[in-house]
């Protein structure tokens, strides 16, 4: 029944069609034949590595790799991106299908290709049994078009040469990416991003502000910052002059500093009193005037605001005509239990992370079946901050013990400390799809 299927290499001749690259066991299961076939609704051939060439991939949909080895994954993205560019359709894609066992592997090599956009097309499954990989293809085969890493400086205000890396290899979002071009595109200079702690706010901010192309990123945390004094607020959003106050020499504000770029206020739910007022000023007539100044500056720059609480939340806690002024488009990010890829992306570049500066210990491998299934189901309200710190704690708990794999004891312990059950916390933050805008929130 399948033999017109499994072919031998060649030009696959089909858009429906999926080269199978796989360790001989697997590319020989007429199960698992059946099983790609279905999910990519044509056909499927099996190659080796040194078969995916350029006449293979031509028209292709996708190539899926049932547990590659670093190698065989340097070859097999070089020559799926040289197929990428050539087409401007979003195919092929690369669908690469890990054990939990390999994912320290795996995040090295995820971190060495992201610096130079090796991982174009990439999209993610772990499972160690096949036939799961096979049956969570789905969408997966869909086309990715635009970038699924944002590369965003350790520190976006200090001069340096260190960057790390925002992967954003889930449909939601690439579709967020999607938006903040189109948005910066079309002229939009206010955003308002809601999304539970850790989630990412900070790094779709820069991505916008990367959009846009003008200008600097400048962040202030409103909450840490908060002063009742109005004087103060105005100062750092919108700079003093020369002899404002006693002492005092000029003081550029977040807003002169940003010029034409973004200002990213995180923390906004702590908008309020003097920030409010100041804020308020600045908004509605598009100026604003530095402290101790006899003339206003015009605002040149986007303005950003960000918060972990729920829409619900955050009206209640203001005027409501007050708050109306601070974001024109509201955008929310979904939480990192939402966005599989995305989650196995952070776990894996992490335990590498780990892995890359042991001595003495032999780093795990990756995870156990039981303990990946672990962090696969957790809600994950703490997002990517939490799912670190669980991922650094288990590794070490491992590692120190010298075990070949991260058990579920040492994950459900680090979740225990990192991310727990219960906390008063989860009853304020927005998480998942739930921003408290209905249908009206999107991504």
């Amino acid at each position: 029944m399948f033999g017109n299927r499994r072919k031998s290499a060649g030009p696959a001749g089909s858009e429906n069609a999926v080269l199978l690259v796989a360790p001989p066991a697997q590319t020989g299961d007429e199960t698992l034949t059946r099983a790609l076939a279905d999910a990519a609704g044509g056909e499927v051939v099996p190659l080796s590595v040194g078969q995916v060439t350029d006449k293979a991939l031509r028209g292709v949909r996708a190539v899926v790799a049932l547990f590659p080895d670093p190698d065989e994954l340097d070859q097999l993205a070089l020559r799926v991106k040289a197929a990428r560019a050539g087409r401007n359709d979003g195919w092929p894609v690369l669908v690469v299908g890990l054990a939990p066992g390999q994912l320290t592997a795996f995040g090295a090599w995820l971190t060495r290709n992201a610096p130079t956009d090796g991982v174009d097309g990439l999209r993610l499954v772990v499972d160690a049994d096949p036939l799961a990989i096979a049956a969570a293809l789905g969408d997966r085969l869909a086309p990715v078009i635009g970038p699924n890493v944002v590369a965003m400086p350790v520190s976006t205000e200090v001069e340096t040469a260190d960057y790390k890396y925002f992967y954003c290899l889930s449909p939601q979002l690439r579709g967020l990416l999607a938006q903040l071009a189109e948005l910066a595109a079309n002229g939009i200079e206010r955003v308002y991003l809601l999304g539970g702690p850790g989630s990412g706010k900070t790094s779709l901010a820069y991505y916008f502000y990367l959009a846009r192309a003008q200008g600097n990123f400048v962040t202030v945390n409103l909450t840490s910052e908060s002063t009742d004094d109005k004087a103060a607020m105005k100062s750092l959003l919108c700079g003093h002059v020369a002899g404002a106050f006693p002492g005092a020499g000029s003081r550029t504000g977040a807003f002169a500093h940003s010029r034409e770029g973004v200002c990213f206020l995180d923390e906004s739910h702590g908008v309020s009193g003097s920030v409010m007022e100041v804020l308020m000023e600045a908004l509605d007539s598009g100026q604003y005037l530095p402290y101790g100044a006899s003339a206003k500056q015009p605002l040149r720059c986007a303005v950003v605001f960000a918060s972990n609480r729920t829409w619900e939340t955050l009206i209640s806690q203001v005027n409501l005509d007050e708050h109306a002024r601070l974001g024109a488009v509201i955008l929310h990010l979904a939480d990192l239990s939402v966005r599989q890829e995305d989650l196995i992306a952070v776990l894996a570049a992490t335990l590498a992370g780990m892995a890359s500066k042991a001595t003495s210990w032999q780093p795990p491998a990756g995870l156990s079946d039981d303990a990946w299934a672990l962090i696969r189901d957790c809600p994950w309200r703490g997002n990517t901050r939490a799912l670190m710190r669980v991922a650094e704690t288990a590794f070490v708990s491992a590692a120190s013990l010298r075990m070949p794999l991260i058990e579920r004891e040492q994950v459900s312990r680090a979740m225990d400390l990192w991310e727990p059950a219960e906390h008063a916390s989860h009853a304020i933050y927005t998480r998942a799809g739930d921003s408290g805008l209905g249908d009206a929130a999107p991504g």
